[in-house]
């Protein structure tokens, strides 16, 4: 029996990617000269940047499932496999029904292998996002939002954006108390123009405190300028200038 053609699942037009590329696009995968060709068709497709869109958004996109209890199921219930939502399932067979097992199995493995869940609240889909990736030797590797982090631990930020726009980091700690996490000194340009991949300059060294940190993605229109947000406490958004939006992203310090 010959294994199913993954590289010929596709949607849109014929000369459109085929889901499997973008998937390794979306990963980082592909060849450098691939990678190039499959992003200059993408910047100017409308249906292959909504693909690209579903496939950074993650469990995120597909409405009525929680990544992160998607997440928490997985990593607490390897023995004990559980059966897909239903909505999930459906979402799968809608984009390749022939092999919609073979996909939902795959999904729960790029889950579990790479940690890309991200929690969707406070953003709309496939638009304000964080990426806060961690120093390990000589290179840096993304986190997934509710992991686990150590004092000391070097992050450094990766934003996609909507729109060109004010970017703040902020930080709020299990107390309530909140802080700027970037930029770290004043007179930083925080204003970027609308893109995906966006890095940061510089990194942030985790302080000795332990127990749960929320960090907030503030993104505000070049009128509001850079934002004065004030905390609501340690479970909630800061509340920031009207127009502004937030991403949070989740640190759990042991101690």
């Amino acid at each position: 029996m010959n294994p199913p053609d993954f590289g010929a699942l596709r949607t849109g037009r014929p000369d459109c990617p085929s889901d499997f590329t973008l998937d390794r696009l979306h990963a980082g995968e592909l060849p450098k000269e691939d990678t190039l060709k499959a992003e200059r068709h993408v910047a100017g497709c409308v249906e292959c940047g909504a693909r690209m869109t579903e496939r950074r958004a993650g469990f995120g996109a597909i409405e009525g499932v929680d990544p992160r209890v998607m997440l928490a199921r997985i990593r607490t219930g390897l023995d004990k496999p559980a059966p897909l939502p239903e909505r999930l399932l459906g979402w799968l067979r809608q984009r390749s029904a022939p092999f919609a097992a073979a996909a939902a199995a795959a999904v729960v493995l790029l889950v579990v292998s790479t940690q890309q869940v991200r929690p969707p609240e406070n953003r709309a889909k496939g638009s304000l996002a964080l990426h806060v990736f961690r120093f390990a030797g000589d290179h840096s590797e993304e986190t997934v939002s509710g992991g686990a982090f150590k004092p000391g631990d070097r992050l450094r930020f990766v934003v996609d954006l909507p729109a060109e726009g004010h970017v703040t980091v902020l930080g709020v700690e299990s107390s309530g108390a909140l802080y700027t996490a970037w930029p770290f000194e004043p007179g930083v340009q925080t204003r970027f123009a609308e893109g995906t991949g966006i890095a940061l300059p510089g990194a942030v060294s985790l302080d000795e405190k332990p127990g749960r940190e929320t960090l907030y993605l503030v993104h505000c229109p070049v009128e509001v300028g850079p934002p004065n947000c004030t905390s609501q406490g340690a479970i909630a958004a800061p509340v920031c200038p009207a127009g502004c939006v937030t991403t949070p992203f989740i640190l759990v310090k042991a101690p």
